[in-house]
């Protein structure tokens, strides 16, 4: 399978040797699974996300499995750019796997601290309900770093124009889609838990959405969204995705993306190889 480019008009570039990268957090910094997933299998890994000083997880977060998907409640814990580039960058530098470093707050801080540093290989700046300032912040990360930069959005009624938008301020890709906001009803109180759904109850959403996007948008498209399996990353890539992340389905089973990234790979080499 040949090398493929998320910032082909950036200086740096970001190079995959496979289509499939792991989703935002979903294997933590990877320093947590180095020993157990061959990382260097993997496209591209997207670290947890993080903002300048950092936050502590939410006393109250929890994963709740919904039917055909996962219902995220509270917040996740931002260990803060600091201990990221104490602990994990020197680590990254060491792979051949490039790491994007996912941000969801302090946006152009933390891009103005980032350049030149070795083992981050682009920026991915996370938004959900804020998506309208999408543009805004695209435009002033930008002004302070040549880094490839991704834009993560979720499915909103004006998804296409926002992803124009953002390529338009600077951004080099977009990821379609961030989950979308979701509750269920706690069995045991009654209460409703709002949060952020993702699994395959997502997949059919997120695939128009990014076939849309594809149709319109003269730049890549990474699919992010009920990723299961190499026939689900197919429908995704038959729709015009450059690329997809793998996310909830790690938490189940951390091979997940290095089993759907060895199975494009023997397809693509079927797919080549002359038959008698």
């Amino acid at each position: 399978m040949s090398l493929l480019d998320l910032a082909p008009h950036n200086p740096y570039g970001l190079t995959l040797r496979t289509p499939v990268m792991v989703a935002a957090g979903c294997l933590g910094f990877g320093v947590e699974y180095e020993r157990i997933v061959p990382i260097e299998r993997l496209g591209a890994i997207v670290s947890g996300s993080v903002s300048l000083r950092g936050r502590r997880a939410s006393p109250s977060l929890r994963l709740i499995e919904t039917p055909a998907g996962v219902l995220s409640v509270g917040a996740w814990r931002d260990p803060g750019l600091d201990r990221v580039l104490r602990e994990y960058v020197p680590v990254w530098a060491t792979w051949s796997t490039p790491v994007v470093l996912s941000v969801t707050a302090d946006h152009r801080d933390v891009a103005a601290a980032l350049e030149g540093i070795e083992g981050i290989a682009g920026i991915e700046l996370a938004f959900g309900d804020d998506w309208g300032s999408a543009a805004r912040v695209v435009a002033s990360v930008r002004a302070v770093t040549l880094l490839p930069l991704l834009v993560k959005l979720p499915v909103h009624e004006r998804l296409t124009a926002t992803t124009r938008s953002a390529i338009d301020a600077g951004a080099d890709a977009v990821t379609v889609a961030a989950p979308p906001r979701a509750c269920v009803v706690d069995p045991h109180t009654g209460e409703l838990l709002h949060g952020r759904l993702s699994g395959s109850a997502i997949r059919p959403l997120v695939l128009e959405a990014v076939a849309n996007v594809c149709a319109t948008l003269p730049a890549p498209v990474v699919a992010c969204g009920g990723i299961v399996t190499a026939t689900d990353a197919h429908s995704f890539l038959a729709a015009g995705a450059i690329a997809v992340q793998v996310g909830s389905a790690l938490l189940a089973d951390p091979w997940a993306a290095v089993r759907i990234a060895d199975a494009l790979t023997s397809t693509d080499r079927d797919r080549l190889t002359p038959t008698d």
